[in-house]
């Protein structure tokens, strides 16, 4: 099975960017931000990759390939109506731009990009839009410690960041620790309820907290899968998970 292109801990960004010289500005645009970036110049291969690393946001610039930019996010929409989205609109393009928020932009900032318009609209892209997890008291569950200010937990005091959504949903588990919690529960906490995130959205940001958690893939220990309703929070004794 091929590995995720990017390390875990961090905020994850997707940019379809497929003129290069954007993209090489967009790299040092980007580089002091706390966040992993993946780059992608085609459509096909963007769409592949939201499902398979699960970004926390999506940057939309020039897109290769058969499918264009706004067509892309018409795709993404149908299917998920929660994950964040900027679209980079060609400087003065004032109908583009309307377009791209009728079908469903978060936010768009005009392209050739600048620090002053992008960086403060990825910045509250992975902030959650204002779905702000700090301010919170820590959970402590013994071996596991959810964070009460930062989006990060300890495992066995180990230390381990964590981007927003995927805090969110710890979080959520943590509060009803051995209870199951229903699937609709879940992507209340973390998307505010859309009811249009679709499951394979939920399904992925669980399986990246397994991975961070040092689950067993085929035995979970430490979140189970109770199926046709929801997902239990269990904490193993040390040495067995």
């Amino acid at each position: 099975m091929e590995s995720s292109l990017v390390p875990e801990g961090r905020p994850l960004l997707l940019v379809g960017e497929a003129d290069g010289r954007a993209a090489n500005e967009l790299r040092a645009l980007l580089a002091d931000e706390p966040i992993d970036v993946l780059f992608c110049s085609e459509a096909p291969r963007a769409l592949l990759l939201l499902g398979r690393e699960g970004p926390d946001a999506v940057l939309l610039g020039a897109m290769g390939g058969p499918i264009e930019p706004l067509e892309f996010l018409r795709i993404v929409r149908g299917s998920d109506r929660g994950l964040p989205v900027v679209v980079g609109v060609p400087r003065g393009d004032a109908a583009y731009a309307d377009t791209a928020r009728s079908l469903g932009a978060t936010l768009t900032v005009e392209r050739p990009y600048g620090a002053a318009d992008l960086l403060p609209s990825v910045r509250a892209l992975l902030r959650g839009l204002g779905r702000d997890p700090r301010g919170s008291a820590p959970i402590d569950l013994g071996r596991l410690r959810v964070d009460g200010q930062a989006p990060a937990f300890r495992l066995d005091g180990v230390l381990v960041a964590l981007p927003p959504t995927e805090y969110l949903l710890l979080r959520h588990l943590a509060r009803n620790v051995d209870a199951v919690v229903p699937r609709q529960e879940l992507v209340r906490a973390a998307w505010a309820g859309d009811a249009d995130v679709r499951s394979n959205t939920l399904n992925v940001h669980i399986m990246r907290l397994r991975r961070r958690l040092g689950d067993d893939r085929a035995r979970p220990r430490w979140i189970s899968t109770v199926h046709g309703v929801g997902y239990r929070l269990t904490v193993p004794e040390a040495g067995g998970g």
